[in-house]
């Protein structure tokens, strides 16, 4: 299921963003919708028919904004090319002061992210919640790309052990002594007495 978020302004800057990961890939996926149009009724944007696009963020990027949520700060914007087209990506904190309508100073916290591929730039804001909210899934993904690399490598070693094993217990094929030739008899007559002969006498 992906986390979802929804950051609208008036002047339409905003987007709806659907963040989500995939183990094998050993990536996470954000969809961006821009907005379209502000609800003046119900004081919210709308996105119907807003342009699109995927970006991917590769297991050092899920981090760096993981560590930019956690420590409060700024990361490198980040820069990716394909097939011609460019996607850039910032993420950053931020603290602001203003004068709300009680004409008091108060000071806003937050993040702000911006996506933009080709002409199409999208705004984000997250509050200090969104962003633990987007902080946390994002761990959770980096913790089941981690297992899933785990569990290959266990399942790999384990049948790597299995044929060693049969291997070993095989049986192994009998050697048989080769025939010896059996001698041949040479039969020497000088050994042998010779035949009586018997004599012609005449009684």
């Amino acid at each position: 299921m992906p986390e979802v978020f929804f950051s609208g302004t008036k002047a339409g800057t905003g987007g709806a963003l659907f963040v989500t990961f995939n183990s094998k890939d050993q990536a996470a996926f954000m969809r961006v919708i821009k907005q379209t149009g502000w609800d003046e009724k119900i004081s919210k944007p709308t996105f119907a028919g807003g342009a699109s696009y995927n970006i991917k963020l590769s297991k050092d990027e899920i981090a760096e904004i993981i560590h930019a949520v956690a420590g409060h700060d700024t990361i490198k914007p980040f820069y990716h090319e394909f097939k011609g087209e460019v996607t850039t990506l910032s993420f950053s904190y931020y603290e602001k002061e203003f004068t709300n309508k009680a004409g008091k100073l108060v000071k806003s916290r937050g993040f702000g992210m911006t996506t933009k591929k080709g002409d199409v730039e999208v705004k984000f804001g997250f509050s200090l919640g969104a962003g633990e909210r987007l902080k946390q899934h994002l761990e959770f993904a980096l913790d089941h790309m981690n297992s899933a690399i785990y569990q290959q490598d266990k399942k790999e070693f384990e049948e790597y052990l299995k044929k060693k094993d049969a291997a070993a217990q095989a049986p192994k094929p009998s050697v048989k002594a080769p025939e010896q030739p059996t001698p041949e008899v040479v039969v020497d007559e000088s050994e042998n007495p010779p035949e009586m002969e018997e004599d012609n006498v005449v009684f």
